[in-house]
């Protein structure tokens, strides 16, 4: 059984012109997808076929070499379309002179049917081979599913032409030539047009959907100004690494960072000299975390994070070492830091031992150790320790008061080791396991003595002409809304014991007592 022969050309002409008009009505020239091109490919192809079923009612020049000039057009426009599709510039000789072939050949050759089939075939393989192998170059750059039906689609088209010239080389080049009788040959030859015109234009519609897919889904998860992934792509990687790392045992490496002064580089330089500044921070992070895995994200503002999965404590600091200096080495003028070029301050935690109960808990840990690092003087890498709250009770440290923490002041003096028993007062509470109604009472009268020191200590340092007691005195109220936040959260159950003791020991009064105040400490001893 073949196919009616004029029928099939009817099919050709009316699916050809319905995907041109549907193709060019969804084009879009700002998306750069090729799109326009391969409307117009497509109206050629329609053209061609319109002029073939015409042979016989118009003249052999116009149905045969003007209709098989349209034909090669529409196959040089789908190359086009490709090569605006992968954003390359097109080799436009080596696209279009075949067109000039296919027109000379089917003039000069218009008597000579065999080889006008065999030269003319070539030519149309040889422009599908090219589109092939543009298609086989970004092949794995390619998302989705629509290069397979593209690449189908030019395949068959190759595959029909090469049988249109085995037939004309073996002698069945006669029933290549009749459009009423109804032959194999025909019929493979229009059923082969018309599968490949359907999957040509369904795959290239499908590649730029899918490619515009990809596009949203790199805009939702990349941050638009360093090209670093966001804040949302970070604790989608995050939580997924963490849960992996903590199923097998394996290591996970955090690096948070931080530029140093930058907000005095934005004032001294400007906001886009600031952008600029960012984005040289973000490429050398890239270049730094280059292990299948690793992940550099914008955290906020001036800040970055590194994932470094299966990467142990030696790893990750060994990669944090090695882009501080990295920066320190690309010397950005900054005349607002003390170092008058650019630095960053970097904080590495390690998830190991399961010593983190969630991410949230390695995340502060980097943070505290971040803050360690620029309360330390910036342009240096800090270590987290192992989170306080499933360390063994042996590692709860105890404070131990110095003579080297004295300000001169006996009211400050006296109340800071005060505070100091308290704290270790609170350690043996804990390490006696004692009631929860118990550490909490315990918090309250460390607390009571902390807001009476702070009370005093303000009226101290502003009674000795501290410039910086009003700063100091938002730094209290800051330290005692934490304080009180919680202490609610371990009264509710909500805060284990030892990030409790953590934050009260080291950010209420080691921190404060041994960083902060020291910055009166001249003031009151002058």
């Amino acid at each position: 059984m073949y196919a009616d022969v004029p029928t099939m050309f009817l099919a050709i002409i009316l699916v050809g012109a319905v995907l041109a008009f549907s193709v060019g009505a969804v084009a879009d020239r700002r998306q750069r997808d090729g799109m326009p091109l391969w409307a117009v490919g497509l109206a050629f192809h329609t053209l061609a076929y319109v002029l073939f079923s015409l042979r016989g009612q118009i003249s052999d020049v116009v149905s045969i070499v003007l209709a098989n000039t349209f034909l090669s057009c529409a196959v040089a426009t789908f190359t086009e379309g490709l090569y605006a599709f992968y954003q390359s510039r097109p080799p436009r000789k080596l696209i279009w002179l075949p067109v000039i072939l296919v027109l000379l050949v089917f003039s000069l050759l218009l008597d000579q049917l065999v080889m006008r089939i065999i030269v003319g075939s070539l030519v149309f393989i040889a422009q599908c081979l090219l589109a092939l192998s543009l298609m086989w170059r970004q092949w794995r750059q390619t998302a989705g599913r629509g290069k397979y039906f593209l690449s189908s689609g030019m395949a068959v088209m190759t595959l029909m032409l090469s049988l249109r010239v085995l037939g004309a080389a073996t002698g069945a080049a006669s029933a290549m030539v009749s459009l009423v009788q109804s032959n194999l040959m025909q019929t493979l030859t229009f059923l082969g047009a018309l599968t490949s015109l359907l999957l040509l234009a369904i795959g290239f519609v499908l590649m730029s959907k899918e490619r515009a897919d990809q596009l949203n889904q790199i805009m939702a998860t990349q941050d638009d100004l360093t090209g670093l992934a966001n804040r949302r792509r970070l604790n989608e990687v995050l939580a997924s690494e963490w849960a992996r790392a903590s199923r097998s045992g394996q290591p996970l490496g955090l690096v948070m960072i931080d530029i140093d002064f930058f907000k005095g580089y934005n004032d001294r330089y400007g906001h886009q000299a600031g952008d600029d500044c960012l984005q040289r921070v973000a490429r050398t992070m890239q270049t730094v975390a280059q292990r299948a895995g690793d992940l550099a994200a914008r955290y906020g503002g001036e800040e970055f994070i590194l994932i470094l999965p299966d990467a142990n404590t030696s790893a990750a600091q060994r990669v944090a070492e090695t882009l501080r200096a990295s920066i320190e080495a690309l010397a950005l003028p900054h005349t607002a830091s003390p170092r008058e070029h650019v630095t960053i301050s970097l904080g590495v935690a390690v998830l190991s031992e399961a010593c983190y109960p969630d991410v949230e808990s390695l995340l502060r840990a980097a943070d505290a150790a971040l803050y360690r690092a620029k309360d330390a003087g910036r342009n240096q890498v800090q270590l987290a320790p192992a989170a306080l709250q499933h360390a063994a009770p042996a590692k709860l440290v105890q404070l131990i008061w110095r003579s080297a923490y004295e300000c001169g002041n006996a009211v400050i003096d006296g109340q800071h080791l005060q505070l100091f028993n308290d704290i270790n007062t609170l350690l043996g509470a804990m390490l006696d396991e004692r009631q929860t109604d118990d550490v909490a009472m315990l918090v309250q009268v460390f607390l009571a003595d902390v807001v009476q020191h702070f009370e005093e200590e303000e009226t101290i340092i502003k009674a000795n002409g501290y410039p910086g007691a009003e700063d100091h005195a938002r730094q209290h109220r800051q330290l005692l809304e934490k304080a009180r936040s919680v202490t609610e959260r371990f009264r509710n159950g909500k805060l284990a014991r030892g990030e409790l003791f953590e934050f009260l020991a080291h950010d209420l009064v080691a921190r404060h007592i041994l960083i902060a105040d020291r910055e009166f400490f001249s003031v009151l001893r002058s």
